[in-house]
């Protein structure tokens, strides 16, 4: 199935082939809602051009430059999409390292953001944090985060206020939440979220907690309900209530052909990692003899790491082997009167009517499971009980109509799903019930667009290619 998440023309300065780029590459780029992502694709060309990009020592092959860029200023410009440009006036320079960024003191990192207006970067960290979209870890939205703190602050967590009360509220909260995050990470409540990295210093409570917002949405609103809503206030968006675009199976297949094609062009690195640096105090004339010399040490100390490898792992093997033999038969016991209960309990969780509830125990989320799979008809409630989503499945698959609804109870948007994919016509409506677009899709493939402003007047696109060219 192709991706066709995002069918909309091109804005202006915006390359069509970023798109396959983006949906490729960047999990957030992929969960971003139609509108947001409309306004982040006209932001991206503005960052590409206003920063000085550069690449710092970089081994084995040429780095995908533009594909590098791309990627960064969509993450980048997710985080103001709904703020302001005004947010990145400091930042003037961004610097790709290819392994690691090692600070004066010979350590690495993942990235460092400089408060004059410097991002450095690990591209192999960079990398895996676009990829994954739910590990909680993401250099990019972790050092422009950094950014934004810079812009009027001291390094202390506290982002640009347009409201002078509403900062001094936040930073008021601000003390009492890092105090208890520090305490859930030193207690283990289970109610951490937020990963440990944020406890190491106040200055990067912000950072983490901005990650957590848009890795793991739902989580964050319901672990720490209050920080979320800071969070939501500062970003001006809320991506918990963000629709899936595509299925998990579909991303596991993405990212398997990408690490798979990412791993037969990366086997330099394997090489990199075994090259002998010119030591200080040699000279030019005796380095060859140093170079015998050294490598002969250098084999030594590889075989005889590697026999020390072997026989500890001749060791470990012996353990293994013992100790499940001596469990073998109580592990056969427990299964024995443990099946009939556990088949059980899995025909009633894959058979049931699952209801998702908001803390004030209001219904989120109502869907039927059959043989584990969601079936039938889904519905999606905002927190004041208002529906927002009606959508039709069949084995998890969008099937069958699918309406958006207005906070005011107005439909926002219609139309229709065969195995998940668009088909027929789709319609759209303003919040005082007027039409806002209406698109027309042939066999999954979007084949007229006509847009309506609030004004009444409306424009008319021909037929769009999908997410991959075709």
């Amino acid at each position: 199935m192709a991706i066709v998440s995002h069918p909309a023309p091109f804005p202006p300065g915006f390359k069509p082939k970023w798109r396959d780029i983006l949906e490729k590459n960047v999990a957030l780029y992929r969960r971003l809602p139609e509108d947001l992502t409309l306004v982040v694709e006209e932001m991206i060309p503005w960052f590409v051009g206003k920063v000085l990009w550069e690449w710092d020592k970089w081994v084995g092959p040429t780095p995908d430059k533009e594909m590098q860029k791309v990627c960064v200023a969509c993450e980048a410009c997710v985080l103001i999409a709904r703020r302001s440009k005004k947010d990145y006036e400091h930042f003037h320079t961004f610097v790709f390292h290819q392994m690691h960024v090692t600070d004066k003191d010979g350590k690495n990192w993942g990235g460092w953001a400089e408060p004059g207006g410097t991002i450095r970067q690990s591209w192999r960290s960079t990398k895996n944090g676009m990829h994954d979209g739910v590990d909680n870890h993401n250099v990019t939205l972790h050092e422009f985060g950094h950014m934004l703190d810079y812009r009027d602050s001291d390094f202390d967590s506290v982002p640009r206020f347009e409201n002078k009360a509403a900062r001094f509220d936040y930073q008021l909260f601000l003390e009492e939440e890092y105090a208890d995050i520090c305490s859930a990470w030193e207690k283990k409540t289970g109610n951490e979220v937020i990963r440990k990295y944020a406890t190491t210093d106040k200055a990067e409570f912000f950072t983490c907690a901005t990650e957590a917002f848009f890795e793991r949405s739902e989580m964050l609103k319901f672990m720490r309900r209050e920080l979320y809503d800071w969070m939501k206030r500062i970003y001006q968006m809320d991506p918990a209530e963000w629709p899936e675009r595509i299925s998990q199976a579909e991303l596991q297949d993405e990212r398997y052909d990408q690490w798979s094609d990412w791993m037969r062009r990366s086997t330099w690195q394997s090489k990199s990692e075994e090259m002998i640096s010119w030591p200080d105090g040699v000279d030019a004339a005796d380095y060859a003899g140093w170079f015998e010399q050294e490598k002969g040490r250098l084999e030594r100390e590889k075989r005889e790491r590697k026999e020390r490898e072997f026989a500890e792992k001749m060791r470990r093997e012996k353990e293994r082997v013992t100790k499940e033999q001596r469990e073998a038969k109580e592990r056969e016991r427990k299964e024995k009167e443990e099946s009939e209960h556990k088949a059980r309990e899995r025909y009633l969780l894959n058979n049931r009517t699952v209801i998702v509830e908001y803390p004030n125990g209001t219904p989120q989320l109502k869907y039927k499971l059959v043989d584990g799979q969601r079936e039938g008809l889904m519905q999606r409630w905002d927190e004041d009980g208002g529906l927002r989503e009606e959508t039709e499945l069949i084995r998890g698959k969008k099937h069958g109509s699918v309406v958006y609804y207005h906070s005011n109870g107005k439909k926002e948007m219609e139309g229709f799903f065969a195995l998940n994919r668009r088909a027929g016509i789709w319609q759209g409506w303003h919040e005082d019930g007027s039409p806002s677009f209406r698109s027309e899709y042939r066999e999954g493939e979007l084949h007229t667009w006509e847009q309506f402003g609030e004004d009444g007047k409306s424009r008319t696109y021909g037929k769009v290619t999908n997410r991959f060219g075709a």
